[in-house]
């Protein structure tokens, strides 16, 4: 079965990225899997493990959910810029916020510097998973649609931001053990083919 696709080039007007990117970035959804997906490609290859979300909260001491109720959703983008910006570019894996492809300067830096990976993962699962979520009470919500139709829009809104911004689009959302050694496979691919060029 096909659940992936490769796509290195010409996005925001590059060309192939022609140094090997030591590092990797999950980008998605909420509820995509990144954040535990990130944890076991970072044990798997000894790299150190961000999720940016989590960053943000000790950098201002309080959930995203809190710091919206005071600062504009803008305001929470650009921290979380800086925060991206901050981040090593060697031997690191790091989960990405929902929205971080939102600013061009992010979906430049991830292309540019990470292998980002998109966890494309259907609707009716993203709303399964956040409903069993324990801690979804700290997301924030965007509006006061049903988790259903905010998911689809934010998906339909996002998409081709995400896609853009991916070197692997990763849709083997079933298969866990699977979905990492593919793209450890991918990741590692890249980085022999880079140093062979």
């Amino acid at each position: 079965m096909l659940f992936s696709m490769l796509f290195c080039g010409n996005f925001f007007g590059k060309v192939k990225v022609m140094h090997a990117l030591n590092a990797i970035a999950l980008i998605g959804l909420r509820g995509s899997g990144k954040t535990t997906l990130g944890k076991s490609l970072a044990n798997k290859l000894g790299f150190s493990f961000f999720d940016l979300d989590i960053v943000f909260q000790e950098k201002m001491e309080q959930t995203i959910a809190d710091f919206i109720l005071t600062h504009t959703w803008e305001d929470f983008r650009e921290q979380e810029k800086q925060i991206l910006f901050s981040m090593p570019k060697n031997n690191v894996v790091l989960s990405c916020g929902g929205g971080v492809i939102l600013k061009q300067e992010n979906r430049q830096k991830l292309f540019s510097d990470y292998f980002t990976v998109f966890l494309d993962v259907p609707i009716d699962e993203l709303v399964r998973r956040l409903e069993k979520n324990a801690l979804k009470e700290q997301r924030p919500a965007f509006t006061k649609k049903t988790l259903q139709e905010e998911m689809q829009e934010l998906y339909d809104n996002r998409i081709k931001f995400y896609q853009e911004t991916a070197h692997l689009i990763e849709t083997n959302f079933m298969q866990k053990e699977k979905q990492l050694e593919h793209i450890m496979d991918i990741f590692i691919q890249q980085l022999e083919k880079t140093k062979g060029e």
